[in-house]
C-alpha cells in the first residue's frame, strides 16, 4: 500500500484521492469466482458494472442477491533503521483479525423480446448495485520506545500558542492564525497530556517528559506505546442499465451510475510507563502528588459522498465462440462530506484523571474521480467451458479536489492547488489484468477460477503489485433457481505508517507555521495485510 502518516487533523491528501478512487470490485459469486474477467461474457448481473452491454446477452429476465463476508488479517511491527539493531518503538509484532458482513451485489434485470429474427431482437432494462471497494481493516502496533513519545509531539505542535488559547479558545474560531491551534493540541492540553512550563507561557512539556538542568526536555523513562487503526465502510455503484441485442452478434448498452461512498476510521495513540516508578512524582499547587500512569488519544473520522457517471459498452460475437468487448466510464465528481473529532484521557496514580473531547467538525468539498477504460475477450467451448481475460486502465494522477463553492473564502479553490499538484506528482496510471475460467463437468454444475494482477498507483513504484486469487462453484436447477458461491484471497503491498512527528517553527514569530523536525526520528510501523472474501449468490430467472 501507499505510505501514510497518522498525525494531525483530518485533511485532503493525495493518499485519500487514491483511497476513494480505487476500485476493488465485488459482484456476484459467479463474477468474483471468475476473477471478475467478465467484460466480454455478460449475461450475469455482476457483469453490468464492467460492461453495460452484458445485460442484453441473456435471453431471460433475472434477479439476484449476494450476501458476503470480508476478513482482514494484519501484522504490524516497528521498522528497523539501516545500521541499527532495534526499531524506534512499536517493536512487538501484533496480529489482528477483523470480520464484517457485506452486500457485494443486488440486481434486477428485465429482458424484452421484440419478436424480430434479425436486427434489434431483444433489449433489457436493469437496476443493479455492485460493490466497488470494501474498507474493512484493523491493526494494532505496540512496543517500548526509549527515544520519544506521542505526547511530546503534541507539545512541539502546541509550542508558541498561549495557554489560555489552548485552554479556552472557541473550537470554531477562524480569525487570527495565532489563535488557531490544532484541535488535537487543544485536547492534549485540556486532558493534561501536555502542560505549560512555569513562567514560559507558550512552551509546553509532555507528561512523558522531564526537564534537565539545562532546560532541555527529554523522555523521562522508557514508555510502552500502542497505536491502532480500524477502518470500515464501502464504495458501491447503483446503476440504471439499458442493453440491446442486435442479431445475436452485436450488443451495446449504457449505465447511468451513482457512486455511493461511506468511510469510517478510528485511530488511537496510547502511552504508559514501562516502569511507573521510574517516572518523577508530579507536584500540584494544592500539595497533592501523582505519577503518570497512562494516556489515550482517539480520533474519529467519517467521510460520505455521492457522484454520477455514465458508462457505455459494446460486445461483439464475430463467431459463436469468440466474444470481444470494450467499455468506457466517464469521470465522476463526488460531493464528499467529512467529519472528525478527538477524545483525550489521562490516568494519574493518586489523582483524579482528567479527560477532554473536541466537538465534531464538518466540511464538504468535491473530488473528481478518473476516467476508466476496459476491454475483454472470451472464448467458449459450446456450453462446456469458457475462458476470458480483461484489461482495465485508470490514471489516478488525474484525480482532483475542488471547493464546493468558490464564494467560500475560507475553503477557496486555492486551498487544493498544493494537494492537486501532489496527486499529479505522486500518482500515475494503473494497469489491471483479470483472467478467469468456467468449466461445466455436467450441465447443472459449474466450477470457476480467477486471478487478478494490479500494478502500483504511486509513480516509480509500479512493482508494488496486488494479487487476487478466486475459486467458485455454481449450481443451476432445471427451473428458475440458481446458486453460486465463491471465495477470494487478496494480497497488498506492505503499508508504512508514521504515527506522529515532532514539529518546529522556522520563524519563532510565526509559530503557527510549523514544519516537521528532521532531526527527530519518530517510529515507523510496517503493516502487512491479507484480505479474504466469501460470497453466496441466490438468483432467479424468469
Amino acid at each position: 500500500m501507499l505510505a501514510t502518516a497518522a498525525w494531525g487533523a483530518a485533511a485532503q491528501t493525495w493518499q485519500d484521492a487514491f483511497l476513494f478512487s480505487e476500485n476493488v470490485y465485488g459482484g456476484t459469486a459467479r463474477t468474483v469466482g471468475m476473477g471478475n474477467a467478465v467484460t466480454a461474457i455478460g449475461g450475469d448481473p455482476g457483469s453490468l458494472v464492467f460492461n453495460p452491454a452484458g445485460s442484453a446477452v441473456a435471453s431471460y429476465s433475472q434477479s439476484a442477491i449476494t450476501p458476503g463476508i470480508t476478513f482482514s488479517a494484519a501484522s504490524a511491527t516497528g521498522t528497523v533503521l539501516p545500521g541499527d539493531t532495534r526499531p524506534i518503538g512499536f517493536g512487538d509484532q501484533s496480529q489482528t483479525g477483523y470480520l464484517r458482513g457485506k452486500l457485494p451485489n443486488l440486481s434486477f434485470i428485465t429482458s424484452f423480446d421484440t419478436g424480430k429474427r434479425r436486427g434489434l431482437k431483444r433489449f433489457s432494462v436493469g437496476l443493479s448495485y455492485n460493490a466497488t471497494n470494501n474498507f474493512t481493516q484493523r491493526f494494532n502496533a505496540a512496543g517500548v520506545n526509549q527515544d520519544n513519545s506521542y505526547a511530546a509531539s503534541l507539545a512541539s505542535s502546541a509550542d508558541g500558542f498561549a495557554k489560555d488559547v489552548l485552554a479556552s479558545e472557541d473550537w470554531f474560531y477562524y480569525g487570527d492564525a495565532s489563535r488557531m491551534p490544532a484541535w488535537v493540541d487543544m485536547v492534549g492540553f485540556r486532558s493534561g497530556m501536555i502542560n505549560s512550563v512555569t513562567a514560559q507561557d507558550g512552551t509546553y512539556i509532555a507528561l512523558t517528559e522531564s526537564m534537565d538542568g539545562q532546560g532541555n526536555f527529554r523522555l523521562a523513562a522508557p514508555i510502552y506505546q500502542r497505536y491502532g487503526r480500524q477502518s470500515t465502510g464501502y464504495k458501491g455503484d447503483f446503476v440504471i442499465n439499458f442493453g440491446a441485442n442486435v442479431s445475436d452478434v452485436f450488443y451495446f448498452g449504457a449505465n447511468l451510475g451513482v457512486i455511493n461512498l461511506k468511510y469510517s476510521q478510528v485511530q488511537y495513540w496510547q502511552e504508559s510507563p514501562e516502569n511507573e516508578n521510574e517516572f518523577p512524582t508530579i507536584g500540584y499547587s494544592d500539595g497533592s502528588t501523582a505519577r503518570f500512569s497512562s494516556l489515550l488519544m482517539q480520533q474519529n473520522y467519517r467521510a460520505s459522498g455521492a457522484g454520477i457517471y455514465v458508462k457505455a459498452g459494446v460486445l461483439w460475437r464475430p463467431t459463436p465462440s469468440l466474444r470481444l468487448a470494450a467499455a468506457v466510464q466517464t469521470p465522476a465528481t463526488l460531493r464528499i462530506t467529512e467529519r472528525y473529532g478527538y477524545k483525550g484521557q489521562v490516568t494519574l496514580s493518586g489523582k483524579t484523571s482528567p479527560s477532554a473531547s473536541s466537538p465534531e467538525d464538518e466540511w464538504s468539498y468535491e473530488m473528481r474521480m478518473p476516467l476508466r477504460i476496459n476491454a475483454g475477450v472470451a472464448y467458449s467451448l459450446g456450453n462446456a467451458a469458457v475462458v476470458s481475460a480483461d484489461y482495465e486502465f485508470v490514471n489516478y494522477g488525474s484525480a482532483r479536489y475542488a471547493a464546493v463553492s468558490s464564494e467560500d473564502g475560507f475553503f477557496a479553490e486555492s486551498t487544493f492547488s498544493g494537494v492537486n499538484d501532489d496527486i499529479a506528482r505522486q500518482l500515475g496510471g494503473v494497469h489491471m489484468l483479470r483472467v478467469g475460467a468456467e468449466v461445466k463437468p455436467i450441465p447443472a454444475v459449474a466450477v470457476r477460477a480467477g486471478y487478478n494482477l494490479t500494478t502500483g498507483a504511486e509513480k516509480g513504484l509500479g512493482n508494488l503489485l496486488r494479487h487476487a486469487f478466486s475459486l467458485g462453484a455454481g449450481w443451476s436447477s432445471k427451473g428458475a433457481f440458481y446458486l453460486d458461491a465463491a471465495v477470494r484471497l487478496r494480497t497488498v503491498p506492505a503499508e508504512y505508517i508514521i504515527p506522529y512527528y515532532y514539529f518546529e517553527a522556522p520563524d519563532p514569530n510565526r509559530y503557527y507555521e510549523k514544519i516537521i523536525r528532521e532531526d527527530v526520528l519518530t517510529p515507523e510501523v510496517e503493516v502487512k495485510s491479507l484480505f479474504a472474501d466469501a460470497l453466496l449468490t441466490l438468483g432467479w430467472r424468469f
